[in-house]
């Protein structure tokens, strides 16, 4: 049988892996780490433990400015410390909006100017020395709305999408100085686009007015944070990135603090916000990144092959690992679950998946021990 290579979303991994979680940044976050609760609230509904994170706060400031003022935070704890104790196994990284600003350094963030790239290495160097297995991401947040323009909602967008290659260009500058380990991106600004665009379709329950989905308490003339209801998006989009994993279906009451519950969305709000940030998520390869897997790449224990992919009807997966009890489910770019099986066993499966529309599709397949998971295409 020929070998065929596989372009993964994700890359299998032992189920006891951990996803203890730095951030560094501003009010993308949330006071008091809002969005780093949240998410902590989705991982126990999931039935995920492997999760739990420390924050430091400086608000509407930029990297340089985390990175000189570690000792003086607003809120959390010195991130040099915290970085330096080896105990995070994600670092993730809030830069001051919008990049551009503060791309080559200013002197109006920090009188020690520092680019945007530098302050990124800077803070992957602390984390990497201290657990060489650390995941960094940037928070991609979106950019703040100039409501004094003629055109807010097309003045944002073009803002938006001018921003994305700067993001991009701080990921991939990082990522080849580090010998090509990838720096990804967490795109909450796609997400908060696509959620104000459902808005202007009439398709968001509960919402006609997309400037609602942001504070009203910020300035008259321009908006840029989420409102309680709003955060939960973000959060959204942090746990299908970290975890790379569809948020669909997990709770839609959230904490922002240890006792101090926001006022949530709806369910049916929840379930859209949660179907955007996992179709965000899942298409973005700075998110989760293609992998190429192949029998001559890869160890025998993740090997796997699935084929014919573009398929019609039957598809085969094999691996190279008996697999226990395992489970096989298949969802829809959306994240709606289209097909399931329980109680495999072995390491050979042929499906007979007749009646499936045809586009791509995204399949899990996991035991106690294994997690593959990967586009497939039907035609």
């Amino acid at each position: 049988m020929k070998t065929l290579k596989l372009f993964l979303l994700l890359v299998p991994f032992l189920s006891f892996s951990q996803h203890n979680t730095y951030y560094i940044g501003h009010s993308g976050f949330g006071w008091d780490l809002i969005v780093g609760e949240m998410v902590n609230d989705l991982a126990a509904d999931a039935g995920i433990n492997t999760y739990d994170y420390g924050f430091q706060f400086i608000g509407g400031t930029c990297l340089a400015n985390q990175w000189y003022s570690h000792a003086s935070p607003q809120g959390g704890t010195d991130s040099h410390v915290e970085l330096s104790s080896g105990e995070y196994d994600i670092l993730v990284l809030a830069e001051q909006i919008p990049i551009q600003e503060v791309l080559l350094g200013s002197q109006f963030c920090h009188e020690n100017v520092i680019t945007s790239y530098q302050s990124v290495d800077e803070f992957y160097d602390l984390a990497i020395e201290a657990n060489a297995s650390t995941q960094v991401y940037l928070m991609e947040f979106h950019n703040e709305i100039n409501l004094t323009s003629a055109n807010p909602y097309d003045d944002w967008i073009e803002l938006n999408a001018a921003m994305r290659p700067l993001w991009e260009q701080v990921a991939d500058s990082v990522s080849e100085i580090n010998n090509g380990r990838n720096i990804r991106i967490v795109p909450v600004a796609a997400a908060f686009q696509a959620m104000v665009d459902s808005v202007n379709a009439g398709v968001f329950p509960g919402i006609t007015d997309w400037l609602d989905l942001f504070d009203p308490n910020d300035a008259p003339e321009a908006t840029i944070h989420p409102t309680e209801m709003t955060y939960y998006l973000a959060a959204c989009v942090h746990f299908a990135t970290l975890f790379e994993q569809s948020p669909v279906g997990l709770t839609n009451e959230t904490f922002a603090a240890a006792g101090w519950q926001f006022d949530p969305p709806t369910t049916a709000q929840a379930a859209m916000m949660q179907s955007i940030a996992w179709e965000i998520v899942s298409s973005d390869d700075y998110a989760i990144p293609p992998v190429v897997m192949s029998a001559e790449s890869e160890s025998d224990l993740h090997k796997i092959e699935v084929y014919p992919n573009p398929f019609i009807d039957e598809l085969s997966i094999r691996t190279a690992v008996n697999l226990k009890n395992a489970s096989l489910k298949l969802y829809q770019l959306d994240g709606r679950l289209v097909y399931q099986m329980e109680g495999i066993n072995g390491n050979f499966l042929q499906l007979n998946i007749k009646r499936l529309p045809q586009g791509t599709y995204i399949y899990e397949l996991k035991d106690e021990d294994y997690y593959y998971s990967g586009k497939v295409v039907s035609r």
